[in-house]
């Protein structure tokens, strides 16, 4: 059996979400296929599937899963990366209000061991 029929035979076990390899109820994209037909994630290229690809592409949303355009990948990232961008400053700002709480209960040990001895 070629490559690429065992691609094909994996892209119509999901599509039939009876997979021998991968759990049920599997995404269907690139790498599960390439997953499914017993290969590694990304093994799938375009320059030399190109044919497959669309087919993955169009089981895909047969099945109902959207598969996003390039340009609404990229909003999407754009969109996460604000978001954590945001949580990150978020975490900084409460980082430094407890580093200064605890450089405060430092200093307050301190002095009340001094006032001690």
């Amino acid at each position: 059996m070629s490559v690429l029929s065992e691609y094909y035979a994996a892209l119509e076990r999901l599509k039939a979400n009876k997979p021998i390899i991968l759990p049920k109820g599997s995404a269907i994209n690139n790498d599960t296929v390439a997953m499914e037909a017993g290969r590694k994630r990304g093994s799938i290229k375009k320059s030399r599937h190109a044919a497959l690809i669309e087919a993955i592409e169009q089981a895909a949303q047969a099945t109902g899963q959207n598969v996003p355009s390039p340009a609404q990948r990229i909003e999407q990232a754009k969109t996460k990366t604000k978001a954590v961008k945001s949580d990150y400053e978020q975490l900084k700002e409460d980082y430094e209000k407890l580093l200064e709480k605890v450089n405060s209960l430092l200093l307050e040990n301190f002095e009340l061991k001094q006032k001690r001895i």
